[in-house]
């Protein structure tokens, strides 16, 4: 069956309300990375226009997978993923939920110092400040599921068959890089949390699909639950100086 996605931009106004520009202001941020869902990145002229007022600067990039430059979505996880190497000072995500803005706080789980994540909604008119404070539990989850994937002998490795998702064969890798452990593959259109845990032999699980099942759903996983990306450099992560061996 064919699929047309199209977008759906906002069509009501969209600024920054003065009580993000005011905390803005009072954090003396000079430098933000300016990101924000489909359906408002056509719509940034006015927030560049106000943080331009307030001397502020707004640096973006076209993060990987998407249309156009300032478009974030939920999925990338990773530090890499905004292909941005400018430093700012906090991210400022233009925006309705939690889902796609808490994506720039996990990609800086493998950074020393952690950037605050400023959301301004406006659909509701409000702001809301997001830190490791909100995603604390599931990465100290995360990082226990790290170590347990190093001293597992047999992992379980999610596959999906949905197109964008589908990572299989990348998944071999795992198999050259640690030839030690044995791994039993489990493919389906869509994961069964509750279905997993009938393979109690498996000590540990590998996701391939979306990156953020690996972290919301951290707790639905028994036996603990990693990324592919992260279990290739599994050793790496957990010697490095980063947020995420500190907590």
């Amino acid at each position: 069956m064919d699929v047309l996605f199209l977008e759906a931009p906002y069509s009501g106004k969209v600024e920054l309300t003065q009580e993000t520009l005011h905390y803005l202001k009072q954090k003396k941020y000079t430098k933000v990375g300016l990101y924000a869902s489909v359906q408002f990145c056509n719509q940034l002229n006015i927030i560049k226009e106000q943080l331009t007022e307030a001397k502020i600067t707004a640096l973006s990039s076209r993060p990987d997978r998407t249309h156009v430059s300032t478009q974030l979505l939920g999925c990338d996880v990773y530090h890499d993923s905004l292909n941005s190497k400018e430093a700012v000072d906090c991210y400022l995500y233009v925006g309705d939920g939690k889902f796609h803005p808490l994506a720039l706080v996990y990609l800086q789980k493998d950074a020393p110092s952690l950037k605050e994540v400023v959301c301004n909604d406006p659909i509701q008119k409000s702001m809301e400040v997001l830190s490791i404070a909100n995603v604390k539990t599931i990465v100290t989850k995360y990082k226990a599921s790290l170590m347990k994937f190093l001293t597992a002998d047999t992992v379980g490795i999610i596959i999906t068959i949905k197109p964008g998702q589908e990572h299989l064969q990348p998944s071999f890798a795992l198999q050259k890089k640690y030839p030690q452990k044995r791994f039993y593959y489990f493919i389906d259109n869509v994961v069964s949390f509750d279905q997993l845990e009938n393979f109690n032999f498996i000590q540990v699980w590998v996701n391939t699909t979306c990156p953020r099942v690996g972290f919301d759903d951290q707790e639905k996983f028994e036996k603990g639950v990693i990324n592919l990306n992260d279990a290739l450099q599994a050793e790496e992560i957990l010697q490095k100086d980063s947020l995420l061996t500190r907590l």
